[in-house]
């Protein structure tokens, strides 16, 4: 299974319920986590919220370098929006 897991390239999560509690902020060990996880792989957060949710309970506790926001996709409102880092925005 170990095998498996390291061959995907892409992890997709829900955040609300899985990332974080619902409606919550992102606890630092799940923010260290996943900058481990954007080092190697490329990592999609799906959730319910606006973007303005997602910038208070995701992304301002992620506090990942610029570097590995190239990895991260984002679709909030239930993925009817899509974001993503470039060229440094």
């Amino acid at each position: 299974m170990r095998r498996d897991i390291l061959s995907k390239k892409l992890f997709i999560f829900d955040l609300d319920g899985t990332l974080t509690e619902s409606k919550a902020p992102m606890d630092s060990e799940m923010a260290l986590l996943l900058n481990k996880l954007l080092e190697k792989k490329l990592v999609t957060v799906i959730g319910g919220g606006s973007f303005g949710q997602f910038q208070e309970q995701f992304i301002r506790k992620l506090k990942a370098p610029e570097s590995l926001l190239k990895n991260l996709f984002l679709f909030p409102t239930t993925s009817t929006a899509f974001y993503r880092f470039l060229n440094d925005e």
